[in-house]
């Protein structure tokens, strides 16, 4: 009964699903001191949202996984990595969409929660580091519709993981941490 009552009174739901790559802990990997190396990351996302009634914003839930192989000499320990870096990243966004034109131009930003396991050496039997962090997420997002409730989107954005570890000293800062991280992803979204 309440599901179909906000149908009716105009508020939608969204489903979206997509894929992209991008540059993982860029400030890491450009900094000249460390001597480390991030593959283009694998992205895989799903999300909902909650459209507002009358408006072209609403909230998401999105729920996305990045996958990177990481080369080089660990920040702390200086021990020689050959691994690979899973997250798992829960945010709540906020995005502003017109959804009315064929070609509609967007952003979103917002925060969430990050699980890091990040294996060292791939050949080795030693567990993966867990770590979990608040991250923070915005971008833009392109939108061209395909059919009336269906949209191909492009989106560019960050994610910082771990900010407010950030902003201590870099001696400080670990491997596969506290950093910044550009995606560029391709999806589809379903408007109910």
């Amino acid at each position: 009964m309440g599901f179909a009552t906000l149908i009716a009174n105009g508020q939608t739901f969204e489903i979206g699903a997509g894929a992209g790559t991008g540059a993982y802990y860029i400030i890491e990997d450009a900094d000249n001191a460390a001597i480390i190396a991030y593959d283009s990351p694998a992205s895989l996302f799903v999300d909902v949202k909650y459209n507002f009634k009358g408006r072209i914003d609403g909230v998401k839930l999105r729920l996305q996984n990045m996958s990177v192989h990481v080369l080089g000499m660990d920040y702390q320990t200086g021990v020689l990595l050959d691994g690979r870096v899973e997250s798992f990243t829960t945010s709540l966004l906020y995005e502003r969409l017109r959804t009315d034109r064929v070609f509609n131009v967007g952003y979103y930003f917002g925060m969430g929660v990050t699980q890091q396991d990040f294996k060292q050496v791939i050949s080795n039997s030693i567990p993966a580091v867990q770590d979990r962090f608040m991250s923070l997420t915005f971008g833009g997002v392109y939108a061209l519709r395909i059919q009336e409730n269906l949209h191909l989107n492009l989106e560019t954005g960050f994610l910082w993981t771990d900010p407010i570890n950030s902003f201590r000293d870099s001696e400080n800062w670990q491997t596969a941490g506290e950093d910044l991280s550009f995606l560029a992803q391709l999806g589809l979204s379903y408007r109910f």
